[in-house]
Formats: C-alpha cells, structure tokens, sequence
C-alpha cells in the first residue's frame, strides 16, 4: 500500500476540502449578517464612483480613520476622499507618510 491511498477513496462531507469549503461559506455568511446588523448599505447598491467623491466638509480624525478603512483597496492617488482623509490625518499628526516613496 503506496501513500496514496487517500486519493483513491470515495469523497465524502468530511473530506479536507468539504471542511474548509464549509468552513468558509459559514464565514462569509457570518460576515454578511454582521454587517446587516450593524446596518451598512449593500455596496452593490450605490453607483460606481459615488463614495469615492472628496468630501464637501473638513473630516474629522474618526471619520478620516473610518474612510482608510472603508477605502483600503483604494490608492490615495486615484480617490480624492481617500486622499483627503489622509492629509487629515498626517495634519493632525495621527500618520506619518514614508517619504521614500513620495513622488519626486
């Protein structure tokens, strides 16, 4: 009997992948529900676009910390309320941008 063994055996719901797939469908469903509960619009449901406009008013620190979140996947470049929520925080002396890669 060689080491593959498992490879011949029938699949079954509790092989490793039936587990981890499971697993991860279970997250997803708890992060969706978290996020109902805490009442967030469905993202699928605004304009593309839309909640990446600067600001019309100065932010404040908590709400500049909430848009960095909400703005990750974002480049400060390219999104002008990211970008605003970052000079509202280095202004404020809550984030110190690496100046190595500061455009020249």
């Amino acid at each position: 009997m060689g080491f593959s063994w498992w490879r011949d055996a029938e699949q079954d719901d509790m092989s490793a992948q039936a587990i981890i797939d499971r697993v991860a469908a279970e997250w997803r469903a708890e992060r969706e529900r978290e996020r109902i509960r805490a009442g967030q619009p469905d993202p699928g449901l605004w304009p593309t676009g839309w909640p990446h406009e600067a600001p019309d008013n100065p932010l404040g620190i908590p709400e500049a910390h909430r848009i960095m979140q909400q703005h990750r996947a974002c480049r400060a470049d390219q999104c002008p309320r990211k970008a605003a929520a970052r000079q509202t925080l280095i202004d404020a002396g809550r984030m110190k941008p690496d100046t190595a890669r500061e455009p020249r």
